[in-house]
This record gives C-alpha cells, structure tokens and sequence, in this order.
C-alpha cells in the first residue's frame, strides 16, 4: 500500500519550507538597523522603519510570503495569479531592497551635513539573504512544471477572440488604476515618505481597475457579439 504522508507541506516539501525560511529571514531584517554612524559623540542609526519604511514594506511582503507557504495548494496551481504570485512578490522584495540602499545614503548624506559619517551593517544584509532566498525559491515555484505539465507552455501568436476582450480589459485598467492612484501618492506624500502609500494605493488602483476593466470588458464582448 502507498503511505500517505500527512501534515502541511510547509513542514515536509523543500520549496514551501524555503519560502518560509527566506520570509522570517526577511522579517527579521526589516527591523534590524540598516546603517550606523556617529555625528559628533552622538551615534545615530537608520533602519527599515525609518524613511520610506521601506522595512515595513518588505515585511508586510515576507508576511505575504509566509502566508503563501502555509496553504497546501499555493505550489499546485497551473495558471491563474496564483501561480505568478511568489515571483512578483519575490522581485518586487529585490526593487524594495534596493530603494533601502538609496535611502541609507540618503541618511548618510544628512549626517554628512552635521559633520557626521555612517555606513551600512549587518541587519541591511541579512534583510538582502532573505530577499535573495526568497527571490529565487519564488522564480522556481512560478516557473517549475507543474504534474501533468511536462514543461511551461510555450506563447504562441493567435488571431484575437471575443473572448479575449474582458481579460486585456481587465489588464489595461489594472495598470491605468495603478498609474492613477500611484501618480496621486506621489502628488500627495512627500518623497521620503511616499513609500508606503505608494504601494497602497497603486495596489488599490489596480484592484479597481481589473474590476471595472472586467466588467467593461464584458459589456464590449456583448456588444461585438
């Protein structure tokens, strides 16, 4: 008889367990300092939660992570934003870290003014092992072949459906949406603090958009057919 294995697959699959580990490595670089310095007698430092918070952003995304790699089926699906989700969400943590660079020598700077110094320390690159981790285990579970898959499926060019027409809707109103709302934050926040608000409300925008894009979407089918 085939033994059942039981109990999540968090716990008895590589890739989830992987994903899970690069999460709390992540999460716990986000509150570690990013960068120390001394102006003056006066040690000064700059982490993940100051500036854009761009360390809170980054764990609000390992906390998505985490989440991912509790479900069962998260690894399973074929298609769909599902499957997708761990890579976008793994490279938008790589741009996220990036911006962390900018914005600790955007603080050295300001230390420069005051006749102070600073560099970069430790926590800045354990948050950079837990992107990495979770970058990578992210590509792989997107892009690996799935059972009944043998390989991932080649584009090829077609003639256009009515079909089609809710779905590139869908896609066109979710990056105008995002544009929109983004293009607003940017308007409203100040750059050292946009950071966040950006990422909520471009997500926003996004969501509204799919769904009115959708929904028009449906309406222009009916109207071709």
């Amino acid at each position: 008889m085939t033994e059942v294995r039981r109990g999540r697959k968090l716990f008895r699959e590589p890739l989830p367990t992987a994903l899970a580990i690069g999460a709390v490595i992540l999460m716990i670089g986000a509150f570690l300092p990013w960068a120390q310095g001394m102006i003056g007698f006066l040690p000064v430092s700059f982490g993940g939660m100051d500036g854009a918070a761009d360390g809170l952003i980054l764990a609000t995304l390992a906390l998505v992570l985490l989440l991912l790699a509790w479900k069962d089926d998260f690894t399973e699906p074929i298609g769909g934003i599902r499957r997708w989700l761990p890579l976008v969400v793994g490279l938008i943590c790589v741009g996220i870290w990036v911006l962390g660079w900018q914005s600790a020598n955007l603080a050295f700077s300001h230390w420069a003014d005051d006749d102070g110094r600073g560099s970069i320390v430790a926590g800045y690159w354990v948050a950079g092992v837990g992107v990495a981790i979770v970058a990578i285990v992210g590509a792989v579970i997107t892009l690996r072949p799935r059972v009944g898959e043998p390989r991932m499926p080649v584009p090829q060019l077609r003639a256009p459906r009515r079909d089609d027409i809710p779905e590139v809707v869908a896609w066109v109103g979710g990056v105008v949406g995002a544009l929109v709302l983004g293009a607003a934050a940017l308007a409203l926040f100040e750059p050292v603090s946009v950071g966040i608000p950006l990422l909520f409300f471009g997500s926003i925008g996004a969501m509204l958009g799919v769904h009115w894009g959708r929904s028009l979407g449906r309406r222009l089918r009916r109207l071709v057919g």
